[in-house]
């Protein structure tokens, strides 16, 4: 092998072997134009959820941190959430309702029928609606505040219950017994509520759907889309838009049935849990079921960015 000698002034080496370049031309790496695989660090950092909650045109949920994190809509300050550690969440149509460590609530959002304005207390459970929210607390007592131009605020007897969902303009309830029970709203709503024993309800715009014992889905009230028009099962989780509704399976797999003017109806191929929408939504919300904390995955009406997490 013949070996050539250099003395190069301009890089500053001495006697360098052409088989070895200078230090400084080392560090100058050529660009082939070849993929290397390496995924570029776009400086975003992926953002873990605990529990998702549903509004109307805005979305919240609990960080991996116990802090609320909000997208979406916000003319009302309702995707602008108090500095609080949380443990339950619920949207309503403008407003938003967090129980933080200790189960007291904290609202935020409009307030021009006290829809944000919650008792004071230590409560286990929340849920909001078009105007109105309602709450349990460690004795299964409830309590509701907000509009009450339909009764949504008076349940018909007094006594203990085990769940709650406030819809539009009525709210609906599971004892522990598992007998439901809903108040103001429309009269074929009231007078379609089935006889059974269920587990869970979800109250939509003038509809609602609960689940049997069995996991079965029942729905009631408008049908105008078909939001009434129950399929598949069984279920383990429901959730009730403004003209839709949706079922998840033990396995994470999500159906809807009802509107689908904004695709609400394009549910996600992947496994979910912590399934959620609320009366007035058109949008549907849920974590991805891999792991706990996950990722938030939406579906359907993307309008003020309530889809995008």
């Amino acid at each position: 092998m013949r070996w050539l000698w250099i003395i190069s002034l301009l890089s500053g080496c001495s006697f360098v072997l052409v088989d070895e370049p200078c230090e400084e031309d080392s560090a100058v790496e050529e660009d082939t134009g070849v993929d290397t695989g390496e995924i570029p660090d776009t400086g975003d950092p992926v953002v873990l959820y605990r529990q998702v909650a549903v509004g109307g045109i805005h979305t919240c949920a609990i960080t991996d941190d116990e802090r609320v994190a909000c997208w979406g809509g916000d003319g009302d300050g309702q995707s602008s959430p108090p500095e609080i550690l949380a443990s339950g969440l619920a949207g309503g149509y403008a407003h938003s309702c967090a129980l933080d460590l200790e189960g007291q609530i904290f609202c935020w959002g409009r307030d021009l029928e006290g829809q944000s304005s919650p008792p004071e207390g230590i409560f286990t459970q929340i849920s909001a609606g078009g105007a109105h929210t309602c709450a349990l607390d460690a004795s299964q007592h409830l309590q509701c505040w907000g509009r009450n131009n339909e009764r949504q605020l008076s349940p018909p007897a007094e006594g203990g219950w085990a769940a709650v969902s406030a819809g539009w303009d009525h709210t609906c309830a599971v004892d522990p017994a598992g007998k439901l029970a809903c108040w103001g709203g429309t009269t074929d709503l009231l007078s379609l509520v089935p006889e059974g024993a269920f587990t869970a309800v979800a109250s939509g715009q003038d509809f609602a759907c609960a689940l049997d014992v069995n996991g079965s889905p029942h729905c009631w009230g408008e049908d105008s889309a078909g939001q009434t028009s129950a399929e598949g099962g069984p279920y383990v989780a429901l959730s009730a838009g403004l003209a839709h509704a949706c079922g998840q399976t033990a396995e994470g797999a999500v159906q809807c049935w009802g509107d689908d003017a904004a695709s609400q109806l394009l549910t996600p191929s992947s496994p979910v849990r912590g399934l959620s929408s609320s009366a007035g939504a058109m949008h549907t919300c849920a974590l991805e079921a891999d792991d706990s904390p996950s990722e938030a995955v939406c579906w359907g009406l993307d309008s003020e960015g309530q889809s995008t997490p």
